[in-house]
């Protein structure tokens, strides 16, 4: 098929004509260019992401296509929707569209339904409500999206929204998407740009059917920015679950992300269900914090808070059982109590209660992590009336000049210090009386290296760790750990770096 045909095909849509594709093996046109991409990206593929530092491998211009439909108006997109099988590409020209919903639409793997703007960002979707209903495998690709509805994935799996740029007509509280109903899995948001939230609602919501939350889903790769002013509730840039279904079982992954100025909600992230892991984020001037506010066995790791000294600033924040908090540099934060750098809070419920209660902290094992001139670092029990039991506090660096760094609002039930270094400056004092074998008071000799402070040379932290804990398996950079490891985020090493704070170019719709 030649660029000469394609065009026809686009004219005889335009007049009306009813056009049928035979079925095509190689698509070997020169394909459409994507608006804001380099010259890389027009080479007959689109650029590949990574999962968990391997190639994935996403749309390609010859893979799976059976069908060309090109659209240039709504009616033609409504049809396109309505008519979608596996193996369509259904290209949406520059121009501005009403929208409708899509049922039973079912791609393969193989075989994807693709809906993806001619040029990234130049297809507009001004009106109408996208509602993706028991389908899959089917993917929307680089539209700009200002209409007034919640884009929701219901009972779908395989769905995935990417390289799309959010920015809602607001006039009262809304979510932008929302992931729901029974049997819904494996959807994946990515490389998204959602900014300029100024109403109740939540930019992304993960739920499921009554009993049990959508599973395995990902958010990755995007831009949150902007959002606020500060709210009550209902007002995240992610909820994952609900206090209902909160004793099910999640799966999701929320990596990658860059949120900025993110003032709304006090839960950036609230994350209300089980099995859950929230990894290699950066936040950025951003008030409140990472939440853990019901279920159990979450895992935060890998993250940057970055406050910058703007108020009101703050890091993670738990209740309920098993949580991993490691490898999670936290700096230049100036929240305390709910939005402290790290906040294991006390419990209004014990190991009972109502599921919108805060559930008292069980067997928290916070290793391996970093803080740097924060107002308030490690927080215990700031809130309700039980305490945290049977946690765990090691091998962490706390630095910082005022206040107490290990600050234990009420006393913890059998807590575990061990491994720890703080060093106290200015009116700062250690906070707690432990033998040198738990908290070491001595300069760590961090020096700022790039956007984040890491240990230098001679370090008391260098291979001083306990060791004890085999998930620790790198380090913040994504640096490998081996051996006795060194103490706090950082592991001072000379293998290569993959990770690290994350900048504007590292993610949203035109990143590599």
């Amino acid at each position: 098929m030649t660029r000469t045909v394609g065009v026809l095909l686009a004219v005889l849509l335009v007049s009306g004509v009813s056009v049928v594709c035979r079925p095509i093996t190689s698509w070997a046109a020169t394909p459409l260019p994507i608006a804001g991409a380099s010259a890389s990206a027009d080479d007959g593929s689109v650029p590949s992401d990574t999962v968990d530092g391997n190639p994935d491998t996403r749309w390609s211009a010859d893979h799976g296509v059976d069908r060309i439909v090109n659209v240039t108006n709504s009616t033609q997109l409504q049809d396109a929707l309505a008519d979608a099988r596996a193996g369509d590409r259904i290209v949406v020209a520059d121009g501005r569209y009403t929208i409708g919903g899509m049922t039973g639409k079912n791609g393969t793997a193989a075989k994807p339904i693709t809906i993806v703007a001619a040029h990234r960002g130049r297809a507009v979707v001004d009106d109408g409500q996208l509602e993706v209903a028991n389908s899959s495998h089917v993917t929307f690709e680089g539209l700009s999206w200002t209409n007034r509805s919640t884009l929701r994935i219901t009972g779908s799996n395989h769905v995935r929204l990417t390289r799309n740029h959010f920015r809602l007509t607001e006039e009262s509280s809304l979510t932008w998407v929302l992931i729901q109903g029974a049997n819904s899995h494996h959807n994946r948001i990515d490389h998204n740009l959602f900014e300029e939230k100024r109403q109740l609602g939540n930019f992304i919501t993960i739920e499921g059917s009554e009993t049990e939350q959508s599973r395995h889903d990902r958010i990755d790769h995007n831009h949150f920015r902007d959002i606020g002013p500060r709210a009550v509730n209902e007002m995240e840039a992610i909820r994952v679950g609900r206090s209902t279904i909160s004793r099910s079982s999640g799966f999701t992954v929320v990596e990658s992300n860059l949120f900025e100025n993110c003032d709304g909600d006090p839960e950036i992230i609230s994350v209300k269900s089980n099995d859950n892991t929230v990894r290699y984020n950066t936040f950025r001037t951003s008030q409140g914090t990472l939440s853990h506010r019901h279920g159990n066995r979450g895992s935060f790791h890998g993250n940057f808070f970055l406050g910058e000294g703007k108020a009101g600033t703050g890091g993670i924040r738990l209740y309920g059982q098993d949580h991993k908090v490691y490898n999670n540099h936290f700096e230049g934060l100036t929240g305390s109590g709910y939005d402290a750098a790290l906040q294991l809070d006390g419990g209004d419920v014990d190991t009972s209660g109502a599921l919108n209660a805060h559930w008292r902290v069980y067997r928290a094992t916070v290793v391996s992590n970093t803080f740097v001139n924060n107002t308030s670092n490690i927080e215990i029990g700031a809130n309700y009336t039980f305490a945290p039991v049977d946690s765990t506090i090691a091998d962490n660096v706390v630095t910082g000049a005022q206040g107490k760094l290990f600050n234990e609002l009420k006393a913890p039930v059998n807590m575990t210090y061990a491994g720890n270094i703080a060093w106290a400056t200015g009116t700062a004092t250690v906070g707690v009386i432990q033998p040198t074998e738990a908290i070491r008071a001595v300069d760590p000799l961090l020096h700022r290296e790039g956007p984040v402070y890491r240990i230098g040379a001679g370090s008391p932290a260098i291979d001083t760790g306990t060791g004890r804990y085999t998930f620790v398996t790198d380090d913040m950079d994504g640096q490998p750990r081996a051996g006795v490891t060194d103490v706090g985020a950082d592991e001072r090493s000379t293998a290569a770096v993959v990770r690290g704070p994350l900048r504007a170019t590292d993610v949203g719709p035109n990143a590599r």
